[in-house]
């Protein structure tokens, strides 16, 4: 039997629901095209990643902070600090078949991406 999976308290039950940056954690959005590239850079060193097939965007999640001085313009990525929002998938969303905001790497309580760990793919994805 497996243990239940711990969740972040900022995290979602139930339906997506639109959160602020800034406060839990801070974002980095790459387009699905460039999110294939940065995953096989990052494997095992990337925290959660939610996913949307709608937007066709997968969006890391990063220390607060951690993009502070990015230059999101030359990155190809948009960076999502304090003062910006985004569409967080509900806990169980872990199938794309189901939904349409789903989470690629499911998060737990202790899980984010390292601040300077997406910066250093997203160069080497290039």
């Amino acid at each position: 039997m497996t243990a239940p999976r711990t969740v972040p308290e900022w995290m979602p039950s139930g339906l997506a629901a639109i959160l602020s940056s800034g406060q839990w954690r801070d974002a980095v959005r790459t387009p699905s095209l460039v999110e294939t590239r940065v995953v096989g850079v990052l494997r095992d060193r990337s925290g959660p990643v939610v996913a949307d097939r709608f937007a066709r965007t997968m969006t890391w999640f990063v220390p607060t902070g951690a993009t502070a001085g990015w230059d999101a313009r030359l990155l190809g990525v948009q960076v999502l600090g304090r003062g910006l929002a985004l569409l967080v998938a509900p806990a169980d969303a872990l199938d794309p078949r189901r939904s349409v905001v789903w989470w690629a790497i499911p998060p737990n309580a202790l899980s984010m991406t390292g601040s300077g760990v997406p910066l250093d793919a997203l160069r080497g994805a290039r």
